[in-house]
């Protein structure tokens, strides 16, 4: 049967520990007794929420600043990549290895001047497909033009910090063009010798940094050697004159009256991201 009163040894226990209660609380009051017991639980609680948040909160916070540093590093890294690029696409256009001006005064005053107002707009790449390009016939990309301009840039010339490219083929009036470029098979571009005694329309090949030129040897006499040097001849109409094109690579003679030159190109587009378009 249940007790529905506690017993006297109950009362007197519960009795006796209030007594110590308050005898213990006596005791602090008046002699800080338990004062050294009290700082060393201060001390663990404080040591516990140390560690606690070492363990949870600092390993969460270290890779949310982590993820957030790295992200701020490769935005700055490509702006930096851009303008260099940039810079290189200018030093491109001073070089005086290159033509990119009918007026060759032109270039020497903007040297001199340090005016490098040229006539043409910057372009990113926003696709090229990097096994196509290695393996087949069609070798497009296609850019974003980083213009306002509502003009066509069909027929534009593209290029990189290296030479050109090739140019684009679609008549749209927004930032997004297709190039086709130099090695695709359906690409011809009038080319010369560095004598000027030699002219031929060299096509892509559909292999990568390589365009062909078939001449007959009976009508051109200039003689032909490896890692002569090969130009934009201008007779286009598209691409300037006295643009350096790439070097001969190989010398193959198919029949007495064919003769097939390959040329290794000077430029890749694989290697950059930032290219230039030509304004007409």
């Amino acid at each position: 049967m249940a007790r529905i009163a506690p017993t006297p040894g109950q009362k007197l226990s519960y009795f006796i520990f209030v007594c110590i209660s308050v005898l213990i609380l006596y005791l602090d009051i008046t002699s800080n007794s338990f004062q050294s017991i009290k700082n060393s639980f201060k001390s663990f609680k404080v040591s516990a929420f140390y560690i606690t948040n070492e363990i949870t909160i600092e390993p969460i916070k270290y890779v949310i600043n982590l993820t957030k540093s790295k992200n701020d590093l490769i935005d700055e890294n490509k702006n930096l990549k851009d303008a260099l690029n940039i810079s290189y696409l200018n030093n491109y256009l001073i070089s005086r290895d290159n033509n990119f001006f009918k007026d060759e005064e032109i270039i020497k005053s903007a040297i001199e001047k340090k005016n490098y107002n040229f006539s043409y707009d910057i372009a990113q790449l926003r696709s090229l497909d990097p096994n196509i390009y290695k393996c087949c016939d069609r070798h497009r990309m296609h850019i974003e033009i980083l213009s306002n301009s509502q003009n066509s840039y069909k027929d534009n010339v593209v290029f990189n910090s290296s030479g050109i490219l090739g140019l684009i083929v679609d008549q749209n009036k927004n930032k997004y063009h297709e190039v086709l470029l130099l090695t695709d098979v359906s690409h011809s571009l009038p080319i010369k010798s560095d004598s000027n005694q030699f002219f031929c329309n060299a096509k892509g090949s559909g292999r990568l940094d390589i365009i062909v030129c078939s001449y007959n040897p009976l009508l051109w006499k200039e003689e032909m050697s490896i890692n002569k040097e090969f130009y934009t001849s201008g007779l286009g109409g598209i691409y300037p004159k006295n643009i350096k094109v790439g070097f001969l690579k190989e010398i193959v003679i198919e029949e007495t009256t064919i003769v097939r030159l390959e040329i290794k190109l000077t430029t890749n587009p694989l290697e950059d991201s930032v290219f230039g378009v030509i304004k007409y």
